[in-house]
């Protein structure tokens, strides 16, 4: 019996090391770690999906988040793909860039004096060689905006383990909008040969107003704007209101994209587009006001509980009646505001201190309509 009584106490010792070892296992790691791996670990913003391939960050500041508990070196792996599409989806595709993507690297909230760059194939973005050891916070955020490559974040690599997922900001912002919210020029002074001003050298998605206005308020954000686009027409053979569903899988007209949180608010740049090209697109202004309203509509059908401020790029007295005719303005939650801003940047858009002024007149505008 003593016997008995010795081999099930040592079983149960055994077992109890054995499932020791199995939990530090699961904590630690060979030092990469991919995103099945890093499960439930990390924080993203933006319009993200998980694929096979990777984390995809497919759009202007999306961003991948995460704590741990590291030091010396830390590294990510990522992919570029080119979008594919044919470029009679653009009138103009002279110096269209398929894959070449910017990012911006946080560590610890200070921003990276480092401009990361992707092109078609695979790179390894180093975000520092020799962090003290402790708990530390590292964020990727996209510079670069939907049509300049799909790009998956495969893996982190860092000596240390992971830590609890980054928290959620108590506001949820959308922003709806154009090559203003993407940043289209805003860094005008970088060199380049290409004659286009829509080259992602010449674009900091993290310097334009949208991501601007969404870190001074301390909010989460998502981005959905693509240059170019308007609600009833513009330079591409789709507008806002057909894409919106299912950005940013443009072209997957059989993707609806579910949000997991709903906004607080819902901020639409958009309509400069439409002045551009209703005329030849046969449209009336009737045309371009009905679909803003469309837009606001879907906007709120997506985020019911958020405030809806509206920006229109052209006609902006003809909208603001239209729009208080068809929501009720203010007291029923849906806004107008004036985004003053320069033209300094490529092809008479915004630079950052034009995109500076927008964010600035936003952020004190939401902070209005919130407290």
């Amino acid at each position: 019996m003593k016997r008995i009584r010795l081999i099930t106490l040592l079983l149960t010792v055994c077992l109890l090391v054995c499932s020791c070892g199995n939990t530090e296992a699961e904590n630690k790691n060979d030092g990469v770690y991919t995103m099945t791996e890093m499960e439930g670990k990390y924080k993203t913003q933006g319009r993200t999906i998980l694929y096979e391939e990777g984390l995809a960050l497919l759009s202007t500041a999306d961003s991948f988040e995460f704590n741990a508990n590291c030091e010396g070196k830390v590294s990510m792996n990522l992919l570029c793909e080119a979008l594919t599409f044919t470029e009679e989806l653009r009138e103009d595709p002279e110096g269209y860039t398929a894959a070449d993507c910017y990012f911006t690297a946080y560590i610890d909230g200070e921003r990276s004096e480092t401009r990361y760059n992707i092109k078609k194939g695979r790179a390894e973005f180093v975000l520092c060689e020799d962090i003290a050891k402790g708990e530390h916070n590292f964020r990727l955020v996209r510079q670069s905006e939907w049509e300049h490559g799909r790009v998956f974040l495969e893996s982190v690599c860092f000596d240390g383990e992971l830590s609890e997922k980054p928290e959620d900001k108590e506001l949820y912002i959308e922003f709806i909008g154009d090559s203003i919210a993407t940043g289209f020029g805003n860094i005008p002074e970088e060199e380049h040969e290409s004659a286009w001003g829509g080259h992602p050298v010449w674009q900091d998605g993290t310097q334009a107003f949208a991501y601007m206005s969404a870190e001074a308020l301390d909010a989460d954000y998502s981005i959905v704007a693509i240059e170019g686009i308007g609600a009833s027409c513009g330079y591409w053979d789709f507008t806002m209101n057909e894409i919106y569903e299912n950005y940013p899988r443009v072209l997957e007209k059989d993707y609806i994209y579910k949000p997991e949180r709903t906004a607080d608010i819902v901020v639409i740049e958009l309509l400069s587009n439409d002045g551009a090209n209703w005329r030849d697109a046969g449209l009336t202004i009737h045309d371009i006001l009905d679909k803003g309203i469309e837009l606001a509509r879907m906007a709120k059908e997506k985020h019911p509980d958020a405030k809806i401020v509206f920006s229109p790029g052209v006609f902006p007295k003809q909208f603001e009646e239209k729009y208080r005719e068809e929501f009720g303005g203010e007291e029923n939650g849906f806004y107008i505001v004036d985004l003053p801003m320069n033209t300094s940047g490529k092809s008479g858009h915004p630079d950052v201190e034009g995109q500076t002024m927008a964010s600035e007149a936003l952020t004190n505008f939401i902070k209005e309509i919130t407290e």
